[in-house]
């Protein structure tokens, strides 16, 4: 026998749910991917056709829409790319390999913006190739996301070298670059195959590496044991940690009346890292609304500082 609170709870969900379809946030197959249940199933549920186990579902669906509540409270900050010390460093390599054709590198700490440098040149420059490689990754693994980027059809039974000649062929039209985000993850035969590739475009597609200090031992490795490698690469660039300035600006993307001693708190407690300070304004956020509190200060953000691993 169906109780009242039975009754009452698929009343419930059965009206919330329609309400957040036909708000448009999400649509029915987003909805059945977050329960994990066929998109038929969702839909049969709102046009009340279901005749599975209902419970079951409303139970998945209690849940699923209690989450996407708690999604909604949480504010979000979609900040802007500032020009940080370490964006102008990065573009200013970048620029030199690819308008002259050269290799180079750029390393330091993780969490310093390198990435995000990366992608904002390549957002703003045409003939940027972006490759991000796994740890362990192959030379025709590489090879398929440049190719991927130069829309160039791809066939897995043709030989490296064919495919590396493919490539060569497009990228030898016009400037490009290709840069290569953590870089310390490449194995010696990969820089072997963008070596040929950077040579035989003959300067008109340049190379840059860009990674943490791994890198930097692994560059060792390749002027001692190849240094036909290492002897082209043309700019090296090692990156500091963020200044204050750079700080500053990002602190007052989240709090625009900020004040000095407290943007020199949260340089100082996330050590200049961009990766540290973007967490610990997103955890101080969180803090200041779960207790109505209206304006940053020091003991939000020490705090914060407990609850993150600096």
């Amino acid at each position: 026998m169906t109780t009242n609170k039975e009754i009452n709870l698929k009343n419930e969900v059965f009206k919330n749910l329609s309400a957040l379809i036909e708000s448009k946030k999400v649509d029915i197959s987003t909805v059945a991917r977050g329960i994990n249940m066929s998109v038929s199933t969702v839909s049969l549920y709102l046009q009340e056709k279901y005749t599975g186990n209902v419970e079951n579902l409303e139970n998945k669906l209690k849940n699923y829409l209690k989450v996407f509540q708690k999604q909604e409270n949480i504010e979000y900050k979609s900040l802007k790319t500032i020009e940080t010390s370490i964006l102008k460093r990065i573009y200013n390599v970048a620029n030199m390999c690819q308008l002259r054709g050269k290799m180079g590198v750029c390393y330091g700490s993780p969490g310093i913006g390198k990435t995000t440098a990366i992608l904002e040149y390549q957002k703003e420059n045409s003939g940027v190739i972006y490759v991000d490689p796994f740890e362990k990754t192959s030379a025709r693994a590489v090879l398929q996301q440049i190719a991927d980027q130069l829309k160039l059809n791809y066939y897995s039974s043709i030989t490296l070298d064919d495919f590396s000649s493919n490539v060569i062929k497009k990228l030898e039209k016009n400037k490009h670059i290709i840069i290569v985000d953590e870089a310390e993850n490449l194995k010696i035969e990969i820089f072997k195959v963008l070596r040929k590739i950077h040579d035989r475009t003959k300067n008109n597609c340049g190379l840059l590496f860009v990674g943490t200090e791994e890198l930097s031992a692994l560059l060792l490795k390749v002027r001692y044991g190849f240094p036909y490698i290492s002897s082209r690469i043309g700019y090296i660039e090692q990156l500091d940690k963020l200044n204050i300035a750079d700080v500053e600006r990002l602190v007052l993307q989240y709090f625009p009346n900020c004040e000095k001693s407290l943007i020199n708190k949260v340089a100082t407690n996330c050590n200049y890292n961009a990766r540290a300070i973007q967490n610990m304004l997103d955890l101080c956020v969180d803090i200041m609304k779960s207790n109505d509190i209206t304006t940053l200060n020091i003991d939000v953000i020490d705090t914060a500082k407990e609850k993150l691993l600096i």
